[in-house]
């Protein structure tokens, strides 16, 4: 038995064993679970500019985020809205998908009476302090007209516990929200709108669910609209749990579909062209490339994301094209063997193994998780099918002979004047030239993944009606005790109101504007107490209230303690401000948020930030920023394996024909460029990643060209093949509804064209 043959087999039965082993191994790790990831918040970079307060903070607002459901239920009859509200908070307990469902607060009135009392001067609110040290008088005659009408119910406190009127403000000064109300008889928040109840209805998402967002959400979802529509009710409804959920299932869906139609659109392609059930054979390469793939990114990263496998599809068209450049000779040769020619172009594949895991190799190096998955799948795939189409496809292609031979000589061999081919590289040339000035170089986060208009607007429309701001943007004061943090809080609260009033932002939600600090308590309480003389608060005599009970009140203003942060934020009356107050995230500093909405001038908010107490935290700006920086680090990573590729080609092929290699990635990738400023699509890091896979598809097709020894015709037929097969698969992609996931598709169909354009210009 011939020593190469006992090798061979013995190759064989080494790749095998592996083989085996990675599919006992992806079996395991399904019946296993939680081995493919959805969170698309796992594939953003690593922040490297914060620091850890900064960290600590955005990690926790992203979970606090991430868990609300908001809704709002309304109906025309005010009755209606709160029957449909609680039978919906009802559907939504009863559906185990939540750890708390919130539609009520009924609480304790005795112990809200007390708890007004305590807050009542901490409270107060700064317009109306300044009203009771400048004009008192009118204070109280405004106060005196609101105890004597009947159908006044501002206050929970009577009279006799509250002779001052202090307490009538903490209620309203205790909403997040001015627009959304408490409900006394019912204990739901609700608000008018166009003679329309809307009643609010929050949700709390287990942070077990946020790892993977669950199917059973968006169909309970579905089945509370059906039923809120059979009583007349409507409902808005928004949540980061609720756009994950959709952004999976999208993908999911988007990944079988791609996948189906890649892999059937591929067959019906090579049946027509091979005209034989054998080709079914071809797909074994891909297969075993696409098992390795996925189980080396599980073992490396602990998970595959499905943003990955999604992008991974399309290697269908990328791993068919080493057995169709072996293939397809045997369409005009016949007298083809299948050892011999793959014998003959393994010093082909190598070459353009080596130069892709080049490109991959450097993408590993940058700091955004899903091109180091993309770039640790592709590679291991690439590998494992290279090696699988040497290995395997000869033995099963033994003594195959193609039952019809193409002539494509007069068709492949075509040429035009060189007159027109001048005339056309000038207008090319031109096309290129202004299609790279309108170029547009720009990343956003908002491209990862397109929501329906209908859950955007449902949030927007949640946003504006009671004034509640989701997003992620926000001031980030640090200080070394509470008192400190309220006053830079105050001094931030007042530029901030000075920029509402200048239409450069809506609102703001800051500790300020609800308490008073120590100091300021007991300042007030000084100056009101000097400067009030008895006519001032006569009118409350003229109404029955006596001067001596007034008096009493006054001197046990200055008999308490001032109350502090840290006991408002511990009422029950503290609880919607607790989300601006973090406590103590160092062992010296204490943190508070300013949460800011409806920004109108980015800079002008952004100035206000000193980043040494004050940071402005701009979570999707900053992303965006990230994604820039990555996006040039792969170009400059590229640039680097262009130069590394160029000194393996110019060993091989000497340096004019690897100038000539590398000149057709070039011209591919600045062409499609060019054509995507014409289209005024933006150049985005996953732009730049399919721009990356086009220059090791072309240097495929080049290697190809120079190595093969085969008649032209037999080559640019191979290429074609080749060329039509991952175009099948980017093409596809390019449909995508995520915008990402499109510009990748486009961005390396339409490179991979120019490639072949190229390489039957250059190299004929």
């Amino acid at each position: 038995m011939p020593k190469t043959f006992k090798k061979s087999t013995a190759l064989c039965g080494f790749y095998g064993f592996f083989l085996l082993i990675a599919t006992i191994m992806l079996v395991f790790f399904i019946r296993q679970g939680n081995w493919l990831q959805t969170d698309l918040t796992a594939l953003l970079p690593e922040e490297q500019s914060w620091n850890e307060i900064q960290l600590a903070v955005d990690k926790q607002q992203e979970n606090q985020l991430n868990r609300q459901i908001v809704a709002l239920i309304g109906h025309n009859q005010a009755e209606i809205a709160f029957q449909s509200a609680q039978k919906t908070a009802l559907q939504w307990q009863n559906s185990n998908l939540f750890e708390s469902v919130i539609v009520q607060t009924q609480p304790d009135i005795t112990k809200l009476r007390q708890t007004i009392t305590q807050l009542s001067l901490a409270l107060l609110p700064s317009s109306v302090r300044q009203q009771l040290i400048d004009n008192p008088e009118q204070y109280f005659q405004h106060y005196a007209e609101q105890i004597v009408n009947p159908f006044n119910q501002t206050n929970l406190l009577s009279p006799d516990q509250d002779w001052l009127g202090f307490g009538r403000f903490v209620l309203s000064q205790s909403n997040l929200s001015p627009t959304v109300h408490w409900n006394a008889d019912n204990g739901m928040l609700y608000l008018k709108h166009h003679d329309k109840t809307w009643v609010l209805l929050r949700a709390v998402m287990p942070e077990a669910n946020l790892i993977s967002p669950s199917f059973h959400l968006s169909e309970l979802i579905q089945q509370s609209r059906q039923t809120l529509q059979q009583d007349g009710s409507d409902i808005l409804i928004t949540g980061a749990a609720l756009f994950a959920a959709t952004a999976k299932q999208q993908a999911e869906r988007e990944s079988t579909l791609m996948s189906c139609l890649g892999v059937g659109l591929t067959l019906l392609l090579l049946l027509s062209l091979f005209r034989t059930f054998r080709v079914l054979w071809l797909f074994l390469p891909v297969c075993a490339g696409m098992l390795f793939g996925v189980v080396a990114t599980v073992i490396w990263f602990g998970k595959i994301h499905i943003l990955t496998l999604v992008i991974g599809t399309s290697l269908i068209g990328v791993l068919i094209d080493f057995p169709l450049h072996w293939l397809t000779a045997s369409l005009f040769n016949p007298q083809w063997q299948a050892e011999k020619a793959m014998k003959q172009l393994r010093f082909t594949f190598i070459i353009s193994l080596l130069v892709t895991l080049l490109g991959y190799g450097l993408l590993g190096f940058t700091s955004l998780p899903v091109l180091k998955q993309t770039a640790l799948f592709s590679a291991t795939a690439l590998i494992g099918a290279i090696l699988c189409t040497i290995l395997f496809l000869p033995a099963l292609f033994r003594r195959y002979s193609s039952p019809h031979k193409l002539n494509f000589a007069g068709l492949l061999s075509f040429s035009l004047p060189k007159s027109v081919e001048k005339l056309l590289v000038l207008l090319f040339a031109f096309f290129v030239c202004i299609g790279l000035y309108k170029s547009q170089w720009k990343d956003d986060i908002r491209q990862w993944v397109v929501m329906p208009p209908s859950m955007l607007n449902e949030a927007a429309e949640i946003g504006k009606l009671t004034g509640i701001d989701l997003g992620s943007q926000y001031f980030l004061i640090v200080a070394k005790n509470d008192n400190e943090l309220l006053a830079l809080d105050k001094k931030l609260s007042s530029q901030l109101m000075q920029l509402q009033s200048e239409k450069k932002l809506t609102g703001f939600q800051s500790l300020s504007q609800w308490i008073s600090s120590e100091q300021e308590q007991q300042q007030f309480v000084r100056q009101f107490t000097e400067k009030l003389k008895p006519s001032d608060y006569a009118v409350l005599q003229e109404i029955g209230v006596p001067a001596q009970s007034i008096e009493n009140v006054l001197a046990q203003l200055k008999e308490p303690p001032p109350v502090s942060l840290q006991q408002a934020l511990q009422s029950e009356l503290g609880q919607a401000r607790r989300t601006l107050y973090l406590g103590q995230l160092a062992s010296d500093k204490v943190v508070g948020l300013v949460k800011v909405s409806g920004v109108q001038n980015q800079s002008a908010v952004e100035n206000l930030a000193d980043f040494k107490q004050i940071y402005w935290q701009d979570k999707r700006a900053n992303l965006n920023q990230a994604f820039q920086q990555t996006r040039d680090q792969a170009g400059w990573l590229k640039i680097i394996s262009f130069l590394l590729a160029g000194l393996l080609l110019w060993k091989f092929f000497g340096l004019r024909n690897t100038a000539k290699m590398l000149l057709i990635p070039l011209f591919a990738i600045v062409s499609t460029v060019a054509v995507f400023g014409w289209l005024a699509l933006p150049i985005s890091l996953f732009t730049m990643f399919g721009l990356l896979l086009v220059s090791a598809i072309a240097i495929d097709y080049t290697a190809y060209m120079y190595t093969a020894q085969e008649p032209l015709v037999t080559k640019r037929t191979a290429v074609l093949s080749a060329c039509a097969t991952t175009m099948i698969s980017f093409v596809l992609l390019g449909f995508s509804s995520t915008p990402a996931v499109s510009s990748f598709g486009l961005s390396v169909a339409i490179g991979v064209l120019f490639s072949v354009i190229a390489t039957f210009r250059i190299l004929r």
